[in-house]
């Protein structure tokens, strides 16, 4: 079953929250996740935020090995400088 990850980006260095997006997209399309939103734009509704984005994973499996990969881990190094990171994770619904 699919898990969703929803999160924001509180950017506090946007230059390193950059350099996290180049490293990490490519690795992003290599292991088959779903970037459904990515949105600059976005309207938070008083929740913090300058990015919102939407992330869709095979299962559970799929998104933890996803973010225990080390070139994954090493561009997160980035995004952590970066950025205040705000994370939900669900599962799709099914009836």
């Amino acid at each position: 079953m699919s898990i969703f990850v929803f999160a924001t980006a509180e950017y506090q260095n946007k230059a390193e929250y950059d350099r996290y997006v180049e490293l990490a997209t490519p690795i992003f399309m290599r292991e088959n996740v779903k970037v459904l939103g990515n949105d600059e734009e976005a309207r938070f509704g008083g929740l913090p935020g300058d990015k919102a984005i939407l992330l869709e994973f095979r299962d559970e499996a799929h998104m933890k090995a996803f973010f225990a990969l080390p070139d994954y881990q090493a561009a997160a190094k980035h995004r952590d400088a970066g950025a205040v990171m705000r994370m939900v994770q669900f599962r799709r619904f099914s009836s």
